[in-house]
C-alpha cells in the first residue's frame, strides 16, 4: 500500500496547478524556507482533510452534499486566490529590514543563498508563518481538494475494502512523495532565482500572481455555471 500511495503522489506531483505556482512563488521571493513553510501548510491541509476520510468517509459526504456547498467553498477559494494573485501582482519592492541576530538565523541563510533581486526581507510582518497560512488556506478552502481526497476514498479505499492499517500506509505514501517534490519545487526555485535580474524577478512575479488570479476567476466561474 505505500508503494501505490507513492506512485499515486508522485503523479500528483507534476500536476501544475495554483498550489504550484504559489510555491514557486514564495520561493523566489524569500527563499527556500519560505517555500517550504508555504508548503508545509499545503502538507498540514491535506492531513487535516487524510484524518478526516479516515475517520469518517461518511461524514465528509454528508458535509459536500449540503445544499450549495459547492457554490460556497468555490466562491470562497476563488476570492483566496484571487486576493494573493493581486498580491503578488502588485506587490512592489519591500524596505530593507534585515533582523537576523541568531546563529541559526545565520546558518539558515547560508541554505537560502542571497535574497532574490529587487526583492528584500519583511521580518516585521508576518514572516514564515504567513507562508504557513498562506500554504493552509489555499489548500482548505479549495473545494476540489475536498472532492479530491473524497474521490480517492471513494474510488480507492472503499472498493479495494482496505484495512485500517492498509489504508493508513497507502495514504502515508502519498504523503512522503508530494513533500519530497514540494521540497524539491522550493529548492529548484530557490536556485534559479540566483539567475534572475530584478526585472526578472519581477516579472516573474507579476506571471505567477496573473496566474494564481486567472485560476481564482476560473474556479468561481466554474461554480457559477
Amino acid at each position: 500500500m505505500l508503494l501505490e500511495g507513492a506512485l499515486l503522489g508522485l503523479s500528483l506531483s507534476f500536476m501544475v496547478g495554483p498550489l504550484l505556482f504559489a510555491i514557486v512563488q514564495a520561493s523566489l521571493e524569500r527563499g527556500f524556507r519560505a517555500g517550504f513553510a508555504l508548503a508545509a501548510g499545503i502538507w498540514t491541509s491535506d492531513i487535516l482533510y487524510i484524518t478526516l476520510v479516515y475517520h469518517g468517509v461518511d461524514a465528509l459526504a454528508t458535509l459536500t452534499a449540503l445544499p450549495h456547498f459547492r457554490l460556497w467553498a468555490g466562491l470562497l477559494g476563488g476570492a483566496v486566490l484571487v486576493i494573493f494573485g493581486l498580491g503578488a501582482f502588485l506587490q512592489r519592492r519591500l524596505p530593507n529590514t534585515d533582523t537576523h541576530h541568531t546563529t541559526a538565523d545565520r546558518v539558515l541563510d547560508v541554505l537560502d543563498g542571497p535574497e532574490a533581486p529587487g526583492v528584500e526581507h519583511n521580518w516585521m510582518r508576518w514572516g514564515y508563518p504567513g507562508y504557513w497560512i498562506r500554504g493552509f488556506l489555499l489548500n482548505t478552502i479549495n473545494p476540489f481538494t475536498v472532492f479530491f481526497w473524497l474521490g480517492i476514498a471513494s474510488a480507492v479505499i472503499v472498493p479495494n475494502q482496505w484495512t485500517p492499517n492498509e489504508t493508513l500506509g497507502f495514504f502515508t505514501g502519498m504523503l512522503i512523495t508530494l513533500i519530497a517534490t514540494d521540497t524539491l519545487k522550493a529548492y529548484a526555485a530557490k536556485r534559479v532565482r540566483h539567475f534572475l535580474t530584478p526585472k526578472h524577478t519581477r516579472w516573474v512575479q507579476r506571471g505567477i500572481g496573473l496566474t494564481l488570479l486567472v485560476f481564482g476567476l476560473v474556479l468561481v466561474i466554474r461554480v457559477l455555471i
